[in-house]
């Protein structure tokens, strides 16, 4: 692929939008998390990890809801699989809020109690995105798909924008086309594939005036 069409980069607005796609699927527990078994069996008789999980649900990353959060991580007796969700959790809250340093301590915590946790390496790969540090971005998305996380389209999406980034523009292509192929007509994959064609086109068409004019 000719570096001679290279592709617009990602905006940092466009990329956040994708940061947050990433986190969607750590929100473990449903809209009522009194009702949710499994964030019952997770999360015991902690009222500010029911809390917390209950803001993360529904899209509360205020003060108070990061404090839930935090206290809940404090709590006496907390199972190993509780403060995995808690911290993940979390970070999912600071990346909403674009505090993205401050998000991998806390995907990085969660993999340090299990370091075959898809989702945290997933969300950590997606905050490294944003600080533009595309290099780790990319062992962290990778790792996240050699370990079967829940959602690979968005992972081999953002895996795309840091190899994009790092001007690796037949390795986005190939990202990008395979998120298209595990999740047809995603809007995301679809707009990059038809800047990628776009741009062709018109190094094609420049060529091609070019050899007119001679």
């Amino acid at each position: 692929m000719s570096r001679a069409w290279l592709p617009r980069r990602f905006s940092t607005k466009f990329s956040a939008l994708v940061a947050l796609a990433m986190a969607a699927p750590m929100l473990a527990a449903a809209q009522d998390p009194s009702s949710d078994p499994r964030a019952v069996q997770v999360l015991g008789a902690n009222p500010h990890g029911r809390r917390c999980n209950a803001a993360l649900n529904e899209g509360d990353s205020s003060d108070r809801a990061l404090d839930y959060c935090r206290r809940a991580l404090d709590y006496p007796r907390l199972t190993r699989e509780a403060e995995l969700q808690l911290h993940v959790n979390l970070g999912v809250m600071q990346m909403r809020r674009g505090d993205f340093r401050a998000a991998i301590e806390q995907f990085d915590a969660a993999i340090a109690l299990d370091g075959r946790h898809a989702e945290a390496h997933l969300n950590r790969g997606a905050a490294l995105v944003q600080l533009r540090d595309y290099g780790p971005a990319v062992a962290s998305l990778t790792e996240a798909l050699s370990l079967g996380v829940t959602e690979p389209h968005k992972a081999y999406f953002n895996r795309g924008v840091a190899r994009e980034s790092l001007g690796d523009l037949r390795g986005a292509f190939e990202d990008y086309t395979t998120a298209l192929d595990i999740q047809p007509d995603w809007g995301p994959a679809n707009a990059e594939l038809a800047r990628f064609a776009r741009g062709r086109r018109e190094h094609l068409a420049n060529r091609l005036g070019d050899a007119g004019s001679n």
